[in-house]
């Protein structure tokens, strides 16, 4: 994972001429988004700019006009719309040791935000990586059904699974996940499942956990 990047370097990749001074909450934030690519206002509120009276609204604001991240509305089937970040270019997101999420079809904004909500549920562990930056020894330990993330248990020092399910799993595609994955020594599991929805269920098995969102 890459250093903090000097905010010159930042402005020219942006390609803006705004005078940009980042505070810490500020570069906590671009931390932690280099980790998992998006973060939704909730998120940010709560981790990063909490000291602040309202809260991440004008900080990011001011990052977005400085051309360092870009925003969105997230439209979710039972809660209101939300807003969510992410870095405004490749080589940004590269500054900083991070990519850009790829989403379509199968893979949807609200499935990498949960992800992300697992990431700050967790407590933000250190060696949390998402798929996209699995080493390769990592990708053959997992086999056919590459996880959402890793990261390593600090006190334990087991690997832990971490998969989100945003509601489009069938019963046997997980009983697939979780088999393949604890045959590979993987028996620490976090499954990240909708709290507001009719959804097949994980498990129930000593090391797996199911977050709800």
């Amino acid at each position: 994972m890459a250093g903090t990047p000097k905010t010159s370097r930042l402005i020219r990749l942006a390609g803006s001429a705004v005078s940009l001074r980042l505070s810490d909450a500020d570069r906590s934030f671009l931390k932690d988004l280099s980790k998992v690519q998006l973060i939704s206002s909730d998120l940010a509120d709560q981790n990063h700019y909490s000291h602040l009276k309202g809260a991440s609204g004008r900080s990011l604001d001011r990052l977005e006009k400085a051309g360092l991240i870009t925003s969105k509305l997230l439209y979710q089937k039972y809660a209101a719309p939300l807003k969510v970040y992410q870095f405004a270019n490749q080589s940004i997101a590269g500054a900083f040791g991070g990519k850009l999420p790829v989403t379509g079809a199968k893979r949807t904004d609200l499935h990498e935000l949960m992800t992300s909500r697992v990431y700050f549920g967790l407590g933000r562990p250190a060696s949390f990586k998402l798929a996209s930056h699995f080493t390769q020894g990592e990708i053959a330990l997992c086999g056919s059904h590459r996880p959402d993330a890793l990261y390593t248990d600090a006190l334990s020092g087991e690997m832990v699974v971490v998969e989100a399910d945003s509601g489009q799993y069938r019963q046997h595609q997980i009983q697939a996940k979780v088999a393949r994955w604890r045959a590979a020594g993987l028996n620490r599991q976090v499954w990240a499942q909708p709290a507001h929805a009719r959804i097949a269920q994980v498990p129930s098995l000593p090391g797996i956990d199911v977050m709800r969102f």
